[in-house]
């Protein structure tokens, strides 16, 4: 019968694992063969919570050689000598650098550490970062007679903290700078060098000098190095679904088993793909929480949105239906900015967009949401972002959703409780944002937020849908206008609850969704089609009136 087992969830310390007896995913194949690639510095980017630490706490108990910790795994049958290397071990994770006097404090402590290690007495300017860092490679090459290994984990957190404030980011840019500057000089004392990172480097200019990193970001070599993959998960952690399965089966309904189990959790956390070999990666921190809680549920967002990527958002104006169907070129993941500017690679790095399809003859890569966690987290919290003010409200659209789905309220009744919800919006949000991008964009955040299967700017032969809304009986289609509503017979801005009948505060047509083909892209979907025109009362900041079609 299946037992629940320990997974060390927050462990991100190597050694622990085997001391607390925590599952744990063999990945010591690819710390072997890192080590032997021939090379010396490498840089690897993945989103956050994908296991980066626990790779460089790996490395770092290899390093040392540290044999009895890897009884039993793949690399005790590759490794035959196990020389141990001194290894400097730096986390620029641990701190947040909201300010530039936040970046002495984090800094001095982790080169401090290192030198009462390898006993060096610092005695210059304990600003001189690059230079302290030298004497303690110096140090222990000299005291050990070993080349030394160096491991800096989440290298770009000082500056992810700062995106939206560009001069606090170039100061401490320049500091961070001089940190690492000094690593390619060291080359004849140097074993390995390894960096992590969300973004990739060349986006920061931080390692200017450092040119001669090998990226594993897209090699196909090594997709698999951080994340589960599909094999992993059907073979190391079998018994783990097979527990999720017996604690799920309580409250699902009667008869739902293994494979209704597989299938949630791929929905779920499946989904991300680093190379043009699309091998298919779930997310760990998303995975073992549901084998620990013995629910699929939402966790990767429970950790908080990064406030850079919202930031850059901002600043870039960017909304989510704009990431529908997006492409992009390695040029945009590899050009040299001065700063993280184009949001298409930091969305990628950070996990919210990932490779969907790769074009050779282009060379260019489909991007999209990975899955189901993602795109609704991701929803929700650009919903936060358009209505700061506002947060809250999206409970009551939450719930006027959940009954139209159940059969509790028409749709109608659901586009009225739309009408109240635009229309609370406060005035500080709508005012900046008289423009029907804004109300899309709105709307499409929070049904996906909610859950909604619902999609944005889908392509037919006669133009886009703002909006395409699925539900189990219809397809809805969305056109957005936002105008001054035109006098009418019923009263300026009346709302008609005729279903199908054209309201005659309606001032503009459906076009093209009218019977002009809008119904093609679902032809082959038994569903009945719709199309819905909503009219924005600019003045009123709410829809004024509203059509419904049958198609």
């Amino acid at each position: 019968m299946a037992e629940k087992r320990k997974y060390g969830i927050g462990r991100q310390w190597f050694p622990d694992f085997k001391e607390n007896g925590c599952v744990y995913v063999d990945k010591t194949e690819y710390v072997w063969k890192l080590a032997h690639h021939g090379g010396i510095n490498y840089f690897l980017s993945r989103p956050r919570r994908f296991g980066k630490s626990l790779l460089v706490s790996t490395l770092h108990a290899y390093f040392e050689g540290r044999r009895e910790l890897f009884e039993g795994l793949a690399i005790e049958q590759l490794e035959t000598e196990w020389t141990p290397y001194p290894v400097i071990h730096l986390d620029l994770s641990n701190g947040k650098y909201y300010e530039l006097a936040r970046v002495h404090p984090i800094v001095n402590g982790l080169l401090s550490r290192m030198e009462k290690e390898w006993g060096v007495t610092m005695t210059g300017d304990p600003y001189a970062y690059g230079e302290r860092l030298v004497e303690i490679i110096q140090a222990a090459y000299q005291q050990t007679g070993q080349k030394v290994v160096v491991l800096i984990d989440e290298y770009d957190a000082p500056m992810l903290d700062t995106v939206h404030k560009p001069d606090l980011q170039d100061q401490i840019r320049e500091r961070i700078r001089d940190l690492f500057s000094p690593l390619k000089g060291q080359a004849p004392y140097l074993r390995f060098v390894f960096l992590t990172g969300i973004s990739k480097f060349s986006q920061l200019s931080v390692f200017s000098e450092l040119n001669n990193l090998t990226d594993l970001t897209f090699d196909t070599e090594y997709e698999g190095i951080c994340g589960i993959t599909e094999e992993e998960l059907f073979t190391v952690l079998k018994p783990d679904l097979e527990w999720l399965t017996k604690a799920m089966s309580r409250w699902r309904q009667p008869g739902w088993g293994y494979d209704d189990c597989v299938r949630e959790v791929k929905r779920m956390y499946d989904g991300y793909h680093f190379t043009v070999n699309m091998a298919d990666i779930y997310n760990p921190w998303s995975l073992f929480y549901a084998f620990d809680k013995g629910m699929i549920d939402h966790y990767w967002f429970s950790t908080g949105t990064p406030s850079s990527l919202i930031n850059l958002f901002k600043v870039k104006r960017f909304s989510m239906p704009d990431l529908e169907g997006i492409e992009a070129n390695m040029k945009q993941f590899n050009a040299p900015t001065e700063r993280i500017s184009d949001p298409v690679p930091a969305l990628f790095q950070s996990g919210y967009l990932t490779i969907k399809g790769y074009n050779p003859n282009t060379g260019r890569y489909k991007l999209g949401f990975p899955n189901e966690e993602v795109y609704q987290g991701f929803g929700y919290s650009l919903y936060q972002y358009y209505c700061e003010e506002y947060v809250g409200s999206e409970n009551q659209m939450d719930i006027a959703y959940q009954h139209m789905r159940i059969k509790d309220i028409t749709f109608e009744q659901f586009l009225e409780a739309v009408r109240k919800w635009y229309a609370g919006i406060p005035y500080s949000i709508t005012s900046k944002n008289q423009n029907e991008q804004f109300y899309q964009s709105l709307f499409y955040s929070l049904m996906v937020g909610v859950g909604a299967d619902v999609h944005a700017e889908e392509q037919t032969s006669d133009g886009r849908m703002d909006i395409s809304l699925k539900m189990q009986d219809a397809i809805y289609i969305f056109e957005f206008k936002s105008l001054t509503p035109s006098p009418s017979p019923r009263g300026e801005g009346s709302i008609c609850f005729q279903g199908g009948d054209a309201v005659s505060g309606l001032s503009t047509p459906l076009s093209p969704w009218r019977g002009a083909g809008g119904e093609a892209p679902f032809a082959a979907d038994p569903r009945p089609v719709y199309a819905v025109g909503l009219n924005i009362d600019s003045q009123k900041r709410t829809i004024s009136s509203y059509d419904i079609t049958k198609l």
